[in-house]
């Protein structure tokens, strides 16, 4: 265009006005530039260098799977729409996409056999953190249970790996117990992605779901991030704030099934990734809460290491996870939630499990170093 033929001549012109010296000059500065590119490369595989094989392998398997978790819902789509409009696969594609919306209820019945939980995988995206499983008192294999997991994060990392594998013992420390994380149902429509979650013993949070699998009694169990999206907005380093006073389903839930509540504490978790402040009224809080109403989910924007930095990417940093299992809070019937009596019930119990994730926070966050106070909102 005539613009940009003007610009071109006014550098044209400015660089000619400078002589010989000023085409020095920006050379120069280009060699400077290109060198310490060289450098801050050369500086990143010496760094590469130094680090002990097994965490190489500790990042290798959790980058993949984290690459897994967020690219492969994408690539999915368009690879069925390919084998079912450009090859003669079609028949199956289709089929299998009928089957998984249509005739596959293992999302909401936790059917489903756990042979992904043990994979060894896991035991290498545990061991780069570190992750821990505490047990602070047993858990009856005759019962069933709703776990209350706190607080949510980013994305729970810690329910993930301490309860939706056995990488970290939750099968040996609590024998008889089969506890099914829950996430949203719309991850069980994703072909693969499904069959990947569904190994690992996840289910969809619907109410229909906690209530085919707890009315099976004998150790099968839920567990849900209570918290919710809401409560990853909140998710700082040094910041334990839940979103709890007002969440009162899982108890509802738990009381007309008559399972027992059991409290988690995840100290760590708020620590994985750093986010940008978000306060209340602010308007990226404001974004988020607008996304959040039209996704359904949303997610603070974070950022943690990179792959061969320590200092900005999108890893997690490698701190610590120690999910602490409190005692539960043992429910010995079912009750008709419906009723006023019902409604007191409801009351009851949760100021009850609110006081006591109170007391498993005080209790052990000096034994994993946290000085903030645990805050209710």
């Amino acid at each position: 265009s005539g613009s940009g033929e003007a610009e071109r001549g006014g550098a044209e012109a400015e660089t000619a006005e400078r002589g010989p010296e000023g085409r020095s000059s920006l050379f120069k500065r280009a060699v400077q530039a290109t060198l310490f590119t060289v450098r801050a490369a050369s500086d990143g595989v010496s760094s590469a260098r130094k680090v002990p094989l097994k965490r190489r392998i500790q990042t290798f398997w959790l980058l993949t799977w984290l690459v897994g978790l967020f690219l492969l819902p994408l690539l999915v789509l368009p690879l069925c729409a390919f084998l079912i409009f450009a090859t003669p696969l079609s028949p199956l594609v289709i089929g299998y996409i009928t089957w998984l919306g249509f005739i596959d209820k293992s999302a909401r019945t936790g059917t489903r056999k756990r042979v992904l939980s043990g994979a060894f995988i896991w035991n290498h995206i545990r061991d780069y953190f570190p992750m821990a499983l505490v047990k602070t008192a047993d858990i009856e294999p005759n019962r069933s249970y709703v776990f209350g997991y706190h607080p949510h994060g980013v994305i729970s990392m810690g329910a993930v790996i301490n309860f939706a594998t056995f990488a970290t013992g939750f099968d040996k420390k609590f024998p008889g117990v089969n506890v099914h994380l829950l996430t949203l149902a719309s991850n069980f429509y994703i072909p693969l992605c499904r069959e990947w979650i569904l190994g690992m013993g996840l289910c969809d949070a619907s109410k229909e779901t906690c209530h085919n699998i707890l009315k099976k009694g004998k150790g099968e169990s839920i567990m849900l991030a209570v918290g919710g999206a809401e409560e990853s907005l909140d998710s700082h380093p040094g910041s334990y704030k839940l979103t709890l006073k007002e969440r009162k389903g899982f108890v509802r839930v738990a009381l007309k099934a008559g399972a027992s509540l059991v409290p988690v504490m995840s100290f760590g978790e708020t620590e994985l990734w750093s986010a940008l402040p978000n306060p209340d009224g602010s308007r990226i809080r404001y974004f988020q809460q607008e996304m959040k109403k039209l996704l359904k989910f949303t997610v603070p924007f974070f950022h943690g290491r990179g792959v061969f930095n320590y200092n900005f990417g999108l890893m997690p940093f490698r701190r610590p996870i120690h999910s602490v299992v409190g005692e539960p809070i043992y429910i010995d019937a079912p009750y008709d939630i419906s009723t006023d009596e019902g409604r007191d019930k409801v009351d009851e119990v949760h100021a009850l499990y609110i006081a006591r994730l109170k007391e498993l926070f005080e209790k052990h966050k000096k034994d994993y170093g946290i000085s903030s106070s645990l805050v209710i909102k």
